[in-house]
């Protein structure tokens, strides 16, 4: 069974309400990282594009199975995301990492996340709500 590095940056994330580690027990933690590209939120949500705008978008490194990878692939497909692959910067050392994120045109309009980190954004969302 072969095995994939997949980088996350939102839901998926430790702390995200997909958090890869609650629905996919499976996946092994190999560490932080992050890639360059713009982060937007897409309501409920992240995006994003990658380019060389030199914003760092904050994510972790999973190893997971081709089955994992597959049902992933259905998961982000819903949400018009696509596989793309991506070297990372992680523990020392750069691997090659699938990614998920969509078309730039689905990104128009949406706020973009200058933090590049979705959980703190979120988390600090929540706490500007209406009490």
């Amino acid at each position: 069974m072969g095995r994939n590095l997949l980088f996350v940056y939102g839901t998926l994330k430790s702390g995200g309400s997909n958090a890869m580690t609650g629905l996919y027990p499976e996946c092994v933690f190999i560490g932080t990282a992050d890639v360059t590209g713009r982060l937007y939120d897409m309501g409920g949500y992240p995006a994003v594009v990658l380019d060389d705008a030199g914003y760092s978008v904050v994510g972790e490194v999973y190893q997971i199975d081709d089955p994992t990878l597959a049902r992933l692939d259905e998961f982000e497909q819903a949400a018009e995301y696509n596989r793309m692959p991506i070297e990372v910067t992680v523990n020392g050392g750069t691997v090659s990492c699938w990614i998920y994120g969509p078309g730039v045109e689905l990104c128009t309009g949406k706020t973009r996340i200058e933090s590049g980190d979705w959980i703190g954004y979120e988390q600090s969302s929540l706490q500007n709500l209406p009490k």
